[in-house]
């Protein structure tokens, strides 16, 4: 894993903005919103950014130190008045007793939850309240709801008059320890319980109906061909649409140990690989770039919106458009730049994801194949050279098949080493598990997961041509790969030191913790990986200082 190679761009000025951005989110969630409600901070953010933008003119050492620092001091009281803004906290009801009240509540986002069950849950935020309870307009919520027969479900984006118990959740912070903490992270104020709803004040957009229509029809393409094994069309079309609830507890308990469980929450993984789908697609059908480009991020985002438009689904979806419309814009190639937008973006639009494990692990691990697994992937297939004495014209078909083959696998074991190492220290505060296990299971599960995320968008798209017969086609090819995942994730929790439980010795080590490996492949792209600076070794030996000291294992 030592020596160095020609590194792609990682220029990203809007670093700048980024992590002062997000310090000022997270500096929200332990003070006080301020009393003039951030006008005041505001002003100075944009005095700090108008004095940075003078002072950056100047070429001195002391001047860029200057700019550096002012405007990030701007970034971070922005973001602390944007996180306050975004997620107010219901004040005064600490002592308070449950209430039962009526108030219009917009839903937007639905649990999965199973069928049969008569409850509904989800987040939502109470747009009008009534005069006893003022506090409560602009609250987001936790709520749930009773299921009747004889009315249609709430759906997501939909406005709601609804009657129920509200109670507040304790605002303090704190790392996710539980369900409770998991509402906190997400700007949540209160719990909504025993909903019943009692009129439809806005019903949701055509755009959002069509997307729960289609989830129905979508899920019965999926199930095509494969009614006498209906575990298996469970698994698919928890894959392909989210649906986790319909895994057996076994199931997920196996997937969670193997460290695999990612491929049932829609997400990067997901995302990349339908939109690889649509445009190989539209490439095939000859469509011109720009209308490519277009066209396969509307239908990309009705994707999104099928699956409930999660916030995972909503990152991906973003950071693909902004790689997408890097390169329709004939700029160079800065994946690392592309994400430092998305990520900003996300934050813009939702400052509570940043406390989210999911926002977490995305970006750690995107970020850590950006800054490292692409060149140390280079770096081991620059050292992959079979029959190096001989001319490649004089190969026959068996040796060029070898090396083939043993490129795909380098290129496979550098991603899966770097995304191992990108987030265990963040599995480990989200989940309490060190699954070591999770390198050689990632590993074989990872690409059979694209290939059954990829047969399946073939089976939605023929079910939607009226092609039965390739929808279930492609139900059996993606049943194959899934019955394989589904063993291999079995097998590798009965390996010895596959998993173990793990928790850190002081609840504050978690965060630092889950930055360092980032930072340090920063610091490594920024030496261009040469070994005198550690080389590929450096976040690899910041991992395992964390779990010697920081990790305890049990």
């Amino acid at each position: 894993m030592d020596g160095a190679v020609p590194l792609p761009p990682t220029r990203a000025p809007l670093l700048w903005l980024v992590l002062p951005f997000a310090g000022g989110i997270a500096l929200a969630s332990d003070l006080a919103p301020p009393a003039d409600g951030g006008r005041g901070l505001l002003g100075c953010a944009a005095a700090a950014a108008a004095a940075a933008a003078w002072v950056g003119r100047h070429e001195s050492p002391a001047a860029r130190c200057g700019w550096a620092l002012l405007l990030a001091a701007g970034a971070a009281a922005a973001g602390f008045v944007h996180a306050h803004r975004q997620a107010p906290q219901l004040a005064g009801w600490d002592d308070r007793p449950p209430r039962e009240l009526d108030v219009t509540l917009r839903i937007d986002r639905l649990f999965a939850s199973d069928p049969r069950g008569r409850m509904q849950y989800g987040l939502g935020q109470i747009l009008a309240a009534p005069e006893l309870a003022p506090e409560l307009a602009g609250l987001r919520v936790y709520f749930s709801t009773v299921r009747r027969a004889d009315r249609t479900p709430p759906l997501r984006n939909g406005v709601y008059r609804v009657r129920g118990v509200v109670s507040p959740l304790p605002a303090t912070g704190g790392r996710a320890d539980g369900f409770e903490d998991y509402l906190r992270n997400l700007g949540v104020a209160a719990r909504f319980q025993r909903g019943q709803v009692l009129a439809v004040v806005r019903p949701p957009g055509w755009l959002d109906r069509l997307a729960q229509r289609a989830r129905g029809h979508f899920a019965g393409h999926l199930r095509l061909g494969l009614e006498r094994r209906p575990e298996l069309a469970s698994l698919q079309v928890a894959m392909l649409l989210g649906e986790k609830a319909s895994l057996s507890p076994e199931q997920e308990a196996a997937f969670l140990r193997s460290g695999t469980f990612h491929i049932f929450s829609v997400s990067g993984l997901h995302v990349a690989a339908i939109a690889s789908a649509i445009q190989a697609v539209l490439l095939l059908l000859r469509t011109p770039r720009l209308l490519r480009v277009a066209v396969g991020l509307l239908v990309l985002w009705f994707y999104v919106l099928v699956v409930g438009a999660n916030p995972p689904a909503v990152r991906a979806f973003i950071m693909v458009a902004f790689l997408l419309a890097r390169g329709l814009c004939g700029l160079p190639g800065n994946p690392f730049a592309a994400l430092c937008a998305a990520a900003l973006t996300t934050l813009l639009l939702d400052p509570r994801q940043l406390f989210g494990s999911g926002f977490q692990l995305s970006y750690l691990v995107v970020g850590a194949l950006v800054l490292m697994g692409a060149p140390l992937a280079e770096n081991w297939l620059a050292a992959w050279r079979p029959w190096a004495d001989l001319p490649e014209t004089s190969w026959n078909r068996w040796q060029m098949a070898w090396r083939w083959c043993g490129r795909k696998a380098l290129g496979a074991l550098a991603v899966t080493v770097v995304a191992v190492v990108g987030s265990t220290p963040a599995s480990i505060a989200a989940f309490g598990l060190f699954t070591p296990g999770a390198l050689l299971a990632n590993l074989v599960v990872v690409p059979l997961a694209s290939l059954a995320l990829v047969a399946g968008f073939i089976s939605i798209l023929g079910g939607l041509l009226g092609l039965p017969g390739v929808s279930i086609f492609f139900n059996h090819a993606a049943a194959v790969t899934i019955i394989v995942m589904d063993r291999l994730a079995a097998w590798s929790t009965l390996l010895p030191l596959a998993h173990f439980p793990a928790e850190y010795r002081a609840p504050w080590l978690a965060a630092p913790s889950a930055a360092l490996p980032l930072v340090l492949m920063l610091v490594g792209a920024a030496c261009r990986w040469r070994p005198a600076a550690g080389g590929y070794w450096l976040p690899v030996a910041g991992v395992v200082l964390i779990l010697l000291a920081c990790v305890r294992l049990g």
